[in-house]
C-alpha cells in the first residue's frame, strides 16, 4: 500500500515538473495540452463536472450577480450625469500628488472599495472608452483602485467562513491600506510624472445613455463574470480529482514543517479562485493567525479567475495584463505584511468565534449602495460649493 502511494507520488511529481518545464519552453503547446487534459477529464468525470458547473451557476446567480449588478447600473447612470468629473476636480491636486493620477482615480477608488472586484477594471475601461482618461493613466489607477469589497470580505469571508466579523475587519483594513501603499510605490517608482496629462479633463467626450443601454451593458459584463466563475468552478473540481495539490503538500512536508506545506498547498489552490480558496483556508487545520494572513494575501492577489475577468473587460482598453498581475502580486505581499503587523497588536485570544452570529443578515448590497450614494452626493455637492 505504501509502495503504491509512493510510486503514485513520484509519477505525479515527474508529470508536474515536466509540465512546468514544457510551459517555460513552449507556452502555447502547454496551454493546448492543459485544455485537452481538461476535456478528457470532463469525459471521464461528467457528473463531477456538471455538479461543479451547478455550484458555479449558484454562486454567480445568487451571490455575485445580485451584489454587483445594482452597482454596475448605478455606475453607468452616475457617469452619464457627469458626477465623476466633479469628483475628479475635487481630488485632482491630492491624487496628482499622492498617486500621480488625475482626480478620476478618486471616483474609481471609492466605487471599487465599496463594490469589489472587478468593478474598478470596468469603470477604468469605461472611462478610457469615453476618452476621459488615457490607457496609461488607467493602468496607474488600477494599481490602487482594483480591490475586493466589504460585502465579500466582512460578509462572506469574515462572518460566513471564519464565523467572526472582527477577522473580516482585520482583512479589509490590511487589504485597503495595502492597495493605497501599492499605488503610491508603483506609481511613484515605475511611472514618470512627466507623462501625466494634466489637460485630460479638457478632452471629455460625453455620451448620453438611456436606462435600457445601461442595463444591457451591465448585463453583458455580469454575463462575462458569470462565465469565468462557472468555468473556473469546473477547472478547480477537475484539478481536485487528480489530487495534485495533495501530492504537492505531501512532497513539501518532507522538506518543510507540515503547517507550511499545508499553507503552500492552500495558497496554490486559492490563487485559482479566491472564494473557494478562502473557504478551504477557513476550514483547514493550520493556526488561525496563519489562516488570516494567507486569506489576506489571496484576496489582495485576487486569483486567476478575477484576473481573467479583468483581462476580458479591459482587453479593448490597452491595459497591460502582465503589469496588472505584477501590481496585484505586490499588493498581496504588502497587505499580508500589514496583516502580520496588525495581528501583533490584536491578540487572537480576544477573537471569539461565534457560530450564532446574526450580523451577516445586516451585510447586504443595499446598505452599501445607500452609503455609497450618500458619499457621492456629498462629494458632488461639495464640488459645486467650491466652484462658487
Amino acid at each position: 500500500m505504501f509502495n503504491n502511494l509512493k510510486a503514485m507520488m513520484i509519477l505525479y511529481l515527474i508529470l508536474l515538473i515536466s509540465f512546468v518545464l514544457l510551459f517555460i519552453y513552449n507556452k502555447n503547446l502547454t496551454i493546448k495540452i492543459f485544455v485537452i487534459s481538461l476535456l478528457i477529464l470532463m469525459l471521464i468525470f461528467p457528473q463531477n463536472s456538471i455538479q461543479a458547473a451547478k455550484k458555479g451557476i449558484n454562486l454567480w446567480l445568487y451571490i455575485v450577480a445580485p451584489s454587483l449588478f445594482p452597482f454596475f447600473v448605478l455606475n453607468d447612470i452616475i457617469i452619464s450625469l457627469g458626477i465623476p468629473e466633479n469628483i475628479s476636480n475635487l481630488f485632482s491636486k491630492t491624487f496628482k500628488k499622492i498617486f500621480n493620477t488625475s482626480g478620476y482615480g478618486a471616483y474609481v477608488f471609492i466605487m471599487s472599495i465599496f463594490t469589489g472586484y472587478p468593478t474598478g477594471a470596468k469603470i477604468v475601461s469605461q472611462l478610457i472608452e469615453e476618452k476621459k482618461i488615457t490607457s496609461y493613466e488607467g493602468q496607474k489607477i488600477l494599481n490602487f483602485a482594483s480591490t475586493s469589497g466589504p460585502l465579500f470580505i466582512i460578509g462572506a469571508v469574515g462572518i460566513g467562513m471564519f464565523k467572526n466579523k472582527t477577522i473580516g475587519y482585520i482583512i479589509l483594513f490590511s487589504h485597503i491600506i495595502g492597495s493605497i501603499i501599492n499605488g503610491i510605490i508603483i506609481n511613484k517608482l515605475c511611472y514618470p510624472s512627466n507623462l501625466y496629462n494634466n489637460n485630460i479633463n479638457l478632452n471629455i467626450k460625453k455620451r448620453g445613455k438611456n436606462l435600457t443601454n445601461t442595463i444591457t451593458n451591465s448585463l453583458y459584463t455580469i454575463g462575462i463574470i458569470g462565465g469565468y466563475i462557472i468555468f473556473f468552478s469546473v477547472v478547480i473540481e477537475l484539478i481536485k480529482i487528480t489530487n495534485i495539490f495533495n501530492v504537492i503538500e505531501t512532497c513539501l512536508s518532507f522538506f518543510v514543517p507540515i503547517n507550511l506545506a499545508q499553507s503552500i498547498s492552500l495558497l496554490l489552490q486559492g490563487v485559482i479562485e479566491i472564494t473557494n480558496g478562502c473557504n478551504l483556508i477557513a476550514l483547514s487545520k493550520i493556526p488561525l493567525q496563519l489562516k488570516i494572513i494567507i486569506t489576506t494575501f489571496l484576496i489582495s492577489f485576487s486569483g486567476f479567475s478575477i484576473i481573467m475577468q479583468v483581462y476580458s473587460i479591459t482587453s479593448s482598453s490597452n491595459i497591460n495584463i502582465k503589469t496588472y498581475i505584477f501590481s496585484k502580486t505586490l499588493h498581496a505581499i504588502i497587505s499580508s505584511t500589514i496583516c502580520i503587523i496588525v495581528l501583533k497588536y490584536i491578540p487572537l485570544t480576544n477573537i471569539v468565534v461565534n457560530l450564532f452570529n446574526k450580523s451577516f443578515n445586516t451585510i447586504n448590497t443595499f446598505i452599501f449602495a445607500e452609503i455609497l450614494l450618500f458619499i457621492l452626493l456629498f462629494l458632488n455637492l461639495l464640488s459645486y460649493k467650491l466652484k462658487k
